[in-house]
């Protein structure tokens, strides 16, 4: 299912998007609908980056730990 969503474009954007959309052989919808994935999944990674320093924070890990991190669990396997 799809749902319609009407957005207001400044003109220099819109002209941008039309050359960009026409160089590429697609919609403008479909760059708009790329370019709102793409925004979710750098939220959703943004999100997950900052689970990952909560984490580490918690177990008192840092930037200077991830080598020996990395090393000790190559070779656990």
């Amino acid at each position: 299912m799809t749902k319609l969503l009407s957005v207001s474009i400044p003109d220099d954007l819109m002209r941008d998007a039309e050359t960009l959309a026409q160089s590429q052989g697609r919609t403008k919808s479909d760059l708009v609908r790329d370019a709102l994935r793409r925004q979710v999944q750098i939220e959703q990674l943004r999100e997950l980056q900052r689970v990952g320093r909560r984490n580490a924070e918690e177990r008192g890990l840092g930037p200077e730990d991830v080598e020996s991190l990395i090393d000790e669990l190559r070779y656990k396997a």
